[in-house]
């Protein structure tokens, strides 16, 4: 493990143990460290990211760099979403998600027997990492959206979730949450189609390639995704019932990259 590696393992873990700090006991303090720790996680995980691709290890170059690579998105996503909004709850729910990305993406070893990437196989990775990051902020929202609503159906009314807008709280974690699924959804619809063409000129669908579980949990998630975009904006659903379908979908995502980790630590 490199020097750089422990530095955003500990910042992140820095930056979980404030932001979980905050969501039970709320501090300005405590909110304030949160975003310097993550912060800091982040400036050296670009680093990181870097270093390794003058190394030849770039984000797309093997699975196990993906999945750390959206553990950076989830998290610079995130710091980036706190310049404009006052999500200080939510960090709760990304900065240990994103953790657990890095350590993942660290602690398991790239696919001896991977298939050679040329750029349509880059493409496909990337794009698919893109939109997995984005559809792990949805589901944040999603999560953040039942909390509240739990706790505000209860009366358990706190400082643990502010946001300075004159939008109700739940109300703006709804649209958000919508933002990211409708951002998510063509760039993942985009990667299944460039992932379908690369196992096509692998050797079609009669390949072993082709019948991995993580290609069918991946066509879940966009089912999933493409019923909520549906229901949402045609038939007007929103709340409580957007936010698990979206958790569902992101279920299947998450799916495709322990099926990918499984296979890889074997």
């Amino acid at each position: 493990m490199t020097t750089l590696t422990t530095v955003e393992i500990l910042a992140y873990a820095f930056a979980s143990a404030f932001f979980l700090g905050n969501l039970f006991s709320p501090h300005p303090a405590a909110a304030k460290a949160g975003r310097v720790a993550l912060a800091l996680g982040v400036l050296a995980q670009i680093v990181d990211i870097g270093a390794r691709c003058l190394a030849a290890q770039n984000p797309v170059s093997s699975t196990p760099e993906a999945v750390a690579f959206v553990g950076f998105l989830v998290a610079s996503g995130y710091l980036l979403a706190t310049l404009r909004y006052h999500l200080t709850a939510a960090g709760a729910f990304a900065v240990p998600a994103a953790l657990i990305l890095l350590l993942l993406g660290r602690g398991v070893p790239a696919e001896p027997d991977a298939p050679r990437m040329g750029a349509l196989g880059r493409t496909h990775v990337f794009l698919a990492t893109l939109g997995v990051a984005v559809f792990a902020l949805a589901a944040v929202l999603a999560v953040l959206y039942l909390v509240q609503e739990r706790r505000l159906k209860r009366k358990q009314f706190g400082r643990a979730f502010d946001l300075s807008t004159d939008e109700a709280p739940l109300a703006l974690l709804d649209r958000l949450a919508l933002r990211c699924v409708s951002v998510g959804f063509p760039i993942f619809t985009v990667a299944l189609v460039t992932g379908a063409v690369w196992i096509g000129r692998l050797g079609g669908v009669s390949s072993a390639e082709a019948h991995r579980p993580e290609y069918f949990f991946a066509m879940a998630a966009w089912l999933a995704f493409g019923v909520l975009l549906v229901a949402r904006l045609g038939a007007g659903w929103q709340g409580r019932r957007a936010a698990w379908l979206t958790l569902g979908g992101f279920g299947g995502t998450l799916l495709v990259l322990i099926a990918y980790i499984l296979r890889y630590a074997a």
